[in-house]
């Protein structure tokens, strides 16, 4: 059961994650940004059992969705108030309009998906160390390990999170690359992003890639292409 405490939240910092929802996942469900791909990513390779997701924000029902069987969900970000939008989901007092596709899509009840257990964690992981010796049957990072100003930090936090898995366990991982407006808006681009980096990671830790592919995105002058994959430990 999630204790933690929602009595303190920054105004600012809440506004700021309420227009993300309504600009993304509390709209209409959006073609061509590589969501169907990665709705399918996770219905496809995900295992039963528990859940460990970074950069999670107010998205984690939307993914869950995608996901069967799991019983146990602990999300990672920076932000106290992106959590407290998946308070307000969970109790109904909002609701992710882009759910109505992956209802559709895998026949799921909206209320069961709110009945998972979900709890919380805050913490900036891309610069800070985390627990391994708690281990999960699945992990995923949704577009946090993008946001890495290097190949080298990529790699390095893409560890970090494989070594949180448990023997057999998937790694779920979707990262969105760069336009060049955005990587000048941005300070730095992440076109280091390739199929590559992820073959490379296979080699060195002898884990079994499930899929890698880079899917193209329409109409969006943020964002090129996304980096989809899902890789096994063995």
């Amino acid at each position: 059961m999630n204790i933690m405490d929602f009595s303190k939240i920054d105004k600012e910092e809440y506004k700021k994650q309420l227009k993300y929802f309504y600009d993304y996942y509390g709209a209409s469900f959006r073609e061509g940004q590589g969501t169907e791909q990665i709705l399918e990513l996770i219905n496809k390779y995900a295992c039963n059992g528990t859940l460990i997701d970074f950069g999670s924000g107010s998205n984690i029902y939307f993914w869950l969705l995608a996901f069967n069987n799991i019983e146990e969900v602990l999300c990672v970000d920076i932000s106290k108030e992106a959590f407290f939008l998946n308070e307000q989901i969970r109790k109904k007092e909002l609701y992710p309009q882009s759910c109505e596709y992956a209802i559709k899509k895998y026949g799921k009840k909206f209320d069961d998906v709110l009945k998972t257990n979900v709890n919380y964690l805050i913490c900036d992981v891309l610069h800070s160390s985390i627990n391994s010796t708690i281990k999960y049957n699945n992990v995923s990072q949704f577009g946090l390990l993008g946001l890495c100003k290097s190949e080298e930090e990529y790699i390095s936090n893409l560890e970090k999170l494989y070594n949180l898995l448990e023997k057999g366990g998937i790694l779920l991982g979707a990262n969105w690359c760069f336009s060049e407006s955005y990587s000048r808006k941005m300070g730095f681009n992440n076109n280091y992003l390739s199929e590559k980096i992820i073959q490379n990671f296979e080699k060195k830790r002898n884990c079994k890639i499930l899929t890698v592919k880079k899917v193209p995105i329409y109409n969006d002058t943020n964002y090129d292409s996304v980096l989809i994959y899902a890789i096994k430990y063995e």
